[in-house]
C-alpha cells in the first residue's frame, strides 16, 4: 500500500514539474543583458508599475505559457521567472497574468507575464547608453530616465 501511494506522490509532482519545463518559457530579449544575479532573491516583484519607485528600463518579456490554475504550480512557475531574470541580471520584474477562462476557454490555463527590470539609478553611463539603443514603446519603457 505505501508503494502505491508513493507512486502516486510521484506521479502528481511529475505532473506538476511538466508544466514548467523550457517548451512553455517565451523570452522576448528588449534590452541588453547584464551579468547574472547571485541569488534570485535579489529580484523584486512588483504587481503594480506605480509601485516601483526607482527610474529603470525594462530587459525583456518572460512569458510561462498554458500553466495549470493550481495555486502550487502558479508559485513554481513565479520562482522559475525570478530564477531566470536575475541570470538575465535584472533588478526586479512586474509580474501579471493572463487567464483564458477570461475568454470562455474549455481548458483554461494561466500565461505568467513577467517584465524584467533594471535599475537606472546605478548603472554607468555605458549601460545607460546599451538601455537606450534597446528601447520599444511599451508598458514598461515609457520610464526610461536615467
Amino acid at each position: 500500500m505505501k508503494k502505491i501511494a508513493w507512486i502516486l506522490v510521484s506521479c502528481v509532482g511529475l505532473a506538476a514539474c511538466a508544466t514548467l519545463n523550457q517548451s512553455n518559457l517565451d523570452w522576448i530579449p528588449i534590452g541588453p543583458e547584464f551579468p547574472a544575479k547571485k541569488s534570485a532573491e535579489e529580484v523584486e516583484i512588483f504587481t503594480d508599475k506605480n509601485d516601483i519607485t526607482r527610474p529603470y528600463g525594462n530587459l525583456g518579456l518572460l512569458r510561462i505559457k498554458n500553466l495549470q490554475q493550481d495555486r502550487e504550480v502558479l508559485k513554481r512557475g513565479v520562482q522559475k521567472g525570478r530564477k531566470f531574470v536575475a541570470s538575465k541580471g535584472a533588478d526586479a520584474m512586474l509580474l501579471g497574468q493572463y487567464n483564458s477562462a477570461e475568454d470562455n476557454s474549455p481548458n483554461p490555463t494561466v500565461t505568467l507575464i513577467m517584465y524584467a527590470i533594471k535599475y537606472g539609478d546605478n548603472l554607468t553611463d555605458a549601460d545607460k547608453e546599451a538601455m537606450r539603443k534597446f528601447e520599444v514603446e511599451g508598458a514598461l519603457n515609457n520610464s526610461v530616465s536615467f
